[in-house]
């Protein structure tokens, strides 16, 4: 099978070896500053985790799958499953999404409640969800025949300042008030606590079963999309034609994306309209509070460094 797009970044597994979090405090202490004197709520952040990883069984219900998108939000969501609907449709010879909307790509990879519209298609799901506690365990995973997974994570900082553009007339607070978050998850769609709930319960998955879960940074994906599409069908077990991946890629831009744009949706601004680089947002106490937060609560860096531009 064809990939286009020739060679580029490889898919990251995590492996035992990657970055803890003693490495990141280490990494990011020189950056923390006398700027922080509110205590950091990790106990209340500790404990919405442990809520949330002991009742949500979800992932462990919905399993009958041939392959499971897990996307950190505002990761790329929208683009990545337009891109996969639209090589799939492609090859199997279906209806395209009309829209970039989740309502489109629904039709090809749904929420694991939804209906499967293209009996010819793959079952393919997606979600946003963190997974049980005993989503980790090897035995369970004796007993039960789960799909593969596709993880896909981005850079936190720009993932606030993507939910906060897009949210902040909901949220009704400053910037600096959002990065704060909520540690008890009830506040906000999505924050800094939650963000990394996520990206540390999939790195735990990820070391744990690295032949199932495959980890693609937003990043990479910008810079190698045909390349990465590839990546992800062939960790699904699927063969989409090199030239279905090249005409999904080129559906996919910002331009042609934008002018798909469901005209009966409330939501307009599935795009950026700021353009300032996420870091514009952050001024040096919010620099030195994420510093911190980051420092103390993720247990692995994803392949960043979290180091800051220089002004």
């Amino acid at each position: 099978m064809g990939f286009g797009g020739g060679q580029g970044p490889a898919p990251r597994r995590q492996r035992p070896s990657d970055r803890t979090s003693h490495d990141c405090r280490r990494m990011l202490a020189p950056h923390m500053n006398t700027l922080i004197d509110t205590p950091l709520p990790i106990g209340a952040f500790r404990w919405h985790c442990l809520r949330r990883d002991i009742s949500n069984f979800a992932l462990l219900k919905h399993r009958h799958f041939d392959g499971f998108l897990i996307t950190m939000q505002h990761s790329g969501t929208h683009w990545l499953k337009f891109m996969m609907s639209t090589a799939l449709a492609l090859e199997l010879d279906l209806p395209p999404p009309r829209f970039v909307h989740n309502d489109s790509s629904n039709d090809f990879i749904g929420h694991p409640r939804h209906p499967r519209l293209h009996p010819s298609a793959p079952r393919l799901a997606s979600t946003h969800s963190v997974p049980h506690a005993l989503f980790d365990s090897r035995l369970v995973r004796l007993g039960l025949a789960l799909p593969p997974y596709v993880v896909l994570v981005r850079d936190l900082r720009a993932a606030l300042v993507s939910n906060y553009e897009k949210w902040k007339e909901r949220y009704g607070v400053s910037f600096k008030e959002y990065l704060r978050g909520d540690p008890r998850g009830r506040r906000y769609i999505f924050d800094l606590w939650g963000g990394l709930h996520f990206l540390n319960r999939w790195a735990r998955v990820g070391r744990r079963f690295p032949a199932a879960t495959l980890e693609i940074r937003y990043e990479d994906l910008q810079a190698q999309p045909a390349v990465l599409l590839g990546h992800i069908f062939s960790h699904f077990g699927l063969s989409i034609a090199s030239a279905h991946i090249d005409a999904a890629v080129a559906a996919g831009t910002k331009q042609n994306m934008a002018a798909k744009l469901d005209p009966a949706s409330s939501v307009r601004n599935i795009i950026r309209d700021d353009q300032r680089p996420p870091s514009a947002w952050f001024d040096a106490e919010d620099r030195a509070w994420f510093d911190a937060v980051v420092a103390r609560c993720l247990v692995d860096n994803h392949g960043y460094d979290w180091q800051w531009p220089a002004d």
